[in-house]
């Protein structure tokens, strides 16, 4: 084939490296399938939203659309390898003539058809007539300008492939991040419910002393203002969990179940 061949650019590195004792060279797997990794986790829940993530998600079909795109386009270009077979069938149908002057015939090829008649003459038997036609197109690759388009289009299609599991993953782990932050402000929630009720119940004791006048009203303002402040604590934890629910309920088109 015409051209240089791709060959992997040579960048200067160190003959060796100097490590701390227990350290190892990293060995990347970007080609490796990373799996249901959530799944260490044993939460029902999580599992069933990152499944999700492959059919609701936008983001991925999106990458999943651009990657199917590039696999079309490897096997239009590798189409131009192999000869074009073009196929044209045709039927003719005749009476023949007798002794007589004259005759019929009818004739399809294709979509159109002809008919005509002739004088009043005898007519023989109807005769049928059949006729293929085919037909081969090839251009021989000689100089490669195919295959090395062949080659373009499915290193395009590994850029996309990547770019495909990368997003796939990237919105597995933004879901797994939300979710469990999610979970956290439940358990703070539920905390702070309880310290709500607390307070409430440690405001209406410092409120009845006061009435009865055996504290001061110091003392039934501070413990106001700790419910006070512990319901705002309350409020601030809803809101948080309503933009984590929304957060998940985009990356997988489901919202939690509460």
């Amino acid at each position: 084939m015409v051209g240089p061949d791709y060959h992997r650019a040579s960048a200067p590195v160190p003959v060796a490296y100097k490590e701390m004792k227990g350290w190892v060279v990293a060995q990347p797997q970007d080609a490796a399938d990373r799996g249901p990794w959530w799944s260490i986790y044993h939460d029902p829940e999580l599992d069933m939203l990152e499944r999700q993530v492959e059919v609701s998600n936008q983001t991925v079909k999106q990458f999943e659309a651009q990657y199917r795109n590039a696999v079309a386009l490897v096997q239009e270009a590798r189409a131009s390898l192999f000869p074009t077979v073009g196929v044209t069938a045709g039927v003719t149908r005749s009476s023949g003539g007798g002794g007589g002057s004259g005759g019929g015939s009818l004739s399809s090829s294709g979509l159109g058809s002809t008919s005509s008649a002739g004088g009043s003459g005898g007519s023989g038997a109807p005769r049928t007539q059949y006729s293929v036609e085919g037909t081969i197109d090839w251009t021989p690759d000689v100089w490669g300008r195919v295959r090395r388009q062949v080659e373009s289009q499915v290193a395009l299609a590994q850029v996309d492939a990547a770019d495909l599991a990368n997003a796939k993953l990237s919105a597995q782990m933004t879901l797994a991040t939300d979710y469990f932050d999610l979970r956290a402000e439940d358990s703070l929630e539920d905390l702070l419910r309880q310290t709500v009720a607390a307070y409430q119940h440690a405001f209406d004791i410092v409120n009845n002393q006061y009435r009865a006048g055996t504290t001061t009203s110091a003392d039934a303002v501070t413990a106001q203002a700790q419910l006070e402040g512990a319901r705002a604590q309350l409020v601030g934890v809803g809101v948080q969990r309503a933009i984590y629910e929304h957060a998940i309920a985009v990356l997988t088109g489901h919202p939690p179940r509460t």
